[in-house]
């Protein structure tokens, strides 16, 4: 075993770190602070220009979450080292086998790797050996990328790395790009939010096969804290198809800081109560559950009985309610409606004008089916005692916020003629007359409305117009009743892209 040096050039030994095959990482101190000097054991040729490499691609890239490596040389006892920036430990350290991290922690870690490899693809860079040994935690909570040595050209053929967190195309030696990295950086957010890495396996050989062609459990079974849409972003992450991932790392990690709704939350809530009450249900002696069954029932008979003790007599409906025309009528200050007398006046009684009537043999026309008439809804609801025309429906002053969408996520891909579920959530009920404008169109079109929904949710059993790209959003619409056009009562929902075929 080679001794370990008290001192290299200027810099002083504290202690050894971590020890390899081919290089030694020491704690030393120099005149500038602390850094970490990692030494080659072999001192060869083959060792120098590793460490060169490193520090030329992050000098060339500049980036500033990447680690920096100030000096690279050789010392007057034959030491080849490098000096670079200090960092208090790796994340690989703070991943205790079995911790969780929450996705608060996970976002805050990963954030900043991901911000420092979308800039080294932007420099036509693949980092191609993003682990947790490689992703250091510094003084001030700053988090550094570092490993930059085994970095490649987009485009180019690298070793495999470490195949507990390789993309499955890299087995077949394929040309490397942005999508390998989002890979690996999936794969540490899959580790840390589940405790537990997506597959298991001996050899790199059984590694390699099962990024290729196994499925990782979905893990929101494994946690229920980790949530269905941070669950289905990790899910897309480590997808098997380098185009079905995401297109950047930060995009990426920009999905797991999405917030489930507040609805879906309470249910995984009184689903795990539910849970824990059938479990201990279970576990309870048989004279208690007895007792526990009668106090339902009878809690149960007690309320029907005090419900239909203090029921009262719904009161009559007023159909002038029920009738957009109605709510149209009460924004016009000169107009007064009343019921509709039980037997109509006659014409000479009102002093107006008798109807016009229908030739003989005349049929009446009918209303075009599908739309509803409010003007003859109105009509047949109540008479005005002083005539004026309804005022168009302005869309307010102020619009609602907008509808959220949840499912799909951006950018996803169906199989062509795929059914999609379609959901939303809006935080307000609908007023009457409001519904949901589903408008969906392609690049160059205008956005089209292709159903209407009063439901957060809408079933869409294929393309509306072939195969392709499409855009999607929502938006609160009701009808104008004098003029039938559709007025848009809240903000538009951000847009999202899926395809088919």
């Amino acid at each position: 075993m080679q001794k370990s040096p008290q001192q290299v050039d200027t810099y002083r030994i504290i202690r050894p770190l971590a020890t390899g095959p081919r290089f030694t990482v020491y704690r030393a101190s120099g005149g500038n602070g602390d850094f970490a000097l990692k030494v080659a054991v072999n001192r060869s040729a083959r060792d120098l220009a590793y460490l060169r490499r490193e520090r030329e691609v992050v000098l060339h890239l500049a980036v500033g979450g990447l680690r920096r490596v100030p000096v690279v040389g050789q010392s007057a006892e034959g030491y080849t080292y490098a000096a670079m920036e200090w960092a208090e430990r790796s994340l690989r350290e703070e991943m205790a086998p079995g911790r969780r991290f929450s996705k608060k922690e996970v976002v805050r870690l990963l954030a900043p790797v991901a911000r420092a490899l979308d800039e080294t693809h932007a420099g036509q860079y693949v980092h191609c050996a993003v682990t947790p040994d490689h992703i250091l935690l510094a003084a001030e909570g700053r988090v550094l990328l570092a490993g930059l040595a085994h970095a490649r050209r987009r485009g180019q053929t690298p070793d495999k790395g470490d195949p507990r967190y390789s993309a499955p195309e890299r087995r077949d030696g394929q040309p490397v790009g942005p999508w390998c990295d989002t890979y690996s950086l999936g794969v540490i957010a899959y580790e840390m939010l589940t405790g537990e890495l997506p597959f298991n396996a001996d050899t790199p050989e059984e590694w390699q096969r099962l990024h290729a062609c196994q499925s990782p459990e979905l893990p929101s079974a494994i946690s229920r804290a980790i949530g269905r849409d941070a669950s289905r972003a990790l899910l897309r992450a480590l997808a098997k198809e380098p185009a079905d991932r995401f297109h950047s790392t930060s995009s990426f990690v920009e999905a797991l800081k999405e917030e489930e709704p507040t609805s879906l939350r309470l249910r995984q809530v009184f689903s795990d109560i539910g849970q824990g009450v059938v479990h201990a249900g279970k576990r309870a002696p048989r004279f208690l559950k007895v007792s526990l069954l009668a106090l339902v029932v009878l809690a149960v008979a007690g309320g029907l009985v005090y419900t239909g003790a203090h029921r009262r007599e719904a009161p009559e409906e007023d159909p002038r309610t029920a009738t957009a025309a109605f709510v149209a009528a009460l924004q016009t200050p000169d107009t007064i409606w009343t019921p509709r007398p039980l037997h109509s006046p006659s014409p000479s009684a009102t002093g107006g004008p008798a109807p016009p009537t229908a030739p003989p043999g005349a049929q009446a026309s009918p209303a075009p089916t599908g739309t509803r008439n409010f003007a003859a809804t109105a009509t047949a609801a109540a008479q005005p005692t002083a005539t004026a025309t309804p005022e168009p429906v302005v869309a307010p002053a102020v619009l609602h916020p907008a509808p959220v969408l949840i499912d799909p996520a951006n950018v996803t891909r169906f199989a062509a003629g795929g059914i999609v579920d379609l959901v939303w959530q809006y935080d307000r009920p609908l007023e009457p007359g409001e519904a949901f404008d589903i408008r969906m169109w392609k690049d160059g079109e205008p956005a089209w409305g292709i159903a209407r929904s009063t439901d957060t949710r809408y079933h869409l059993s294929g393309p509306p117009g072939g195969i392709g790209e499409y855009n999607w959003m929502i938006v609160v619409v009701r009808d104008d009743p004098a003029t039938g056009s559709p007025v848009e009562t809240s903000e538009r929902s951000a847009t999202r892209r899926l395809s088919w075929g």
